[in-house]
């Protein structure tokens, strides 16, 4: 069997266990009609797929070390997913222990977010130089429009919602005391979340058919681009005072499941013939 055969067989299997485990969880969730239940599947699910990322990174990192041309971002993933996780543990804990749901404030466990964009910004970069750009001047006009609509999306959710502004409005709104945690949620977060939608836009724009490292910064890239659609469109209710779990979890959920493919891939070729090479040379 050829190498291409064998990447295909792999991918076909990987593809359809990564569609049918987001929507068999996702549907299940949807499907249940108490909201606390719901809520409370929801959280268990996504620590569940978030933990079974990070085993598989911090396997990858362990197997193939810190060395070569792709040590650095295996560790930044592992770090950045491991980061992410670690705050949705913490919610888990709230929610269950504490009674609180942490999901509707700003907490320390943003840190842990935060800290988590960072490392997952330089796996991504950390791709972008192993790629050629083909066509820069296509890259540039996508990326370019998808920038513009970003930000306007943002601005436009930040204005008053007014149907008929008058001037007193407009005062509110403007001498209103705003919250620390409402300046992190409006301008970090939509900022974090452009920084992993852009390198991932340029790196699906620009993969070639290379099975063995294609998919899994395909898939690397679709899953981070999942979480800053899902992030975005959760500050997006946090500025309106509609802060909710739902339906923003269901995207955590597939991210973290589309995560575990490429650490998957990444293990079963990448990491093993990088391996298989250096026990060669010995």
């Amino acid at each position: 069997m050829s190498n291409e055969t064998r990447y295909n067989k792999t991918l076909k299997y990987l593809i359809l266990s990564i569609v049918s485990s987001i929507l068999i969880i996702d549907l299940t969730i949807l499907s249940i009609p108490d909201a606390h239940l719901q809520h409370s599947v929801a959280i268990v699910s996504l620590n569940i797929a978030a933990i079974m990322a990070t085993a598989l990174g911090i396997i990858a990192v362990s197997r193939h070390g810190l060395g070569g041309n792709h040590g650095k971002s295996y560790l930044f993933v592992t770090v950045g997913i491991a980061l992410w996780f670690l705050a949705d543990l913490g919610i888990l804990y709230a929610y269950f222990v504490l009674k609180v749901d942490e999901f509707k404030q700003i907490s320390l466990l943003d840190v842990f977010w935060l800290l988590g964009y960072v490392f997952l910004v330089l796996h991504l970069v950390s791709i972008i130089k192993t790629i050629r750009i083909r066509n820069h001047t296509i890259t540039l006009t996508i990326l370019s429009g998808v920038v513009i609509g970003f930000v306007i999306l943002n601005i436009v959710n930040l204005l008053p919602d007014f149907d008929l502004p008058t001037s007193n409005d407009l005062h509110h709104f403007l001498t209103k005391e705003y919250e620390f945690q409402d300046v992190v949620i409006t301008i970090l977060y939509p900022i974090l979340d452009l920084s992993l939608i852009v390198p991932s836009i340029t790196i699906l724009l620009n993969i070639y058919k290379d099975y063995q490292h294609a998919i899994p910064w395909m898939l690397a890239s679709i899953s981070l681009l999942v979480n800053a659609i899902a992030d975005n469109g959760y500050t997006i209710q946090f500025i309106d005072g509609k802060a909710s779990a739902m339906p923003w979890d269901l995207f955590y959920i597939a991210d973290f499941i589309i995560m575990s493919g490429a650490l998957f891939w990444y293990n079963k070729y990448h990491i093993s013939d990088h391996i298989l090479a250096r026990n060669e040379k010995k």
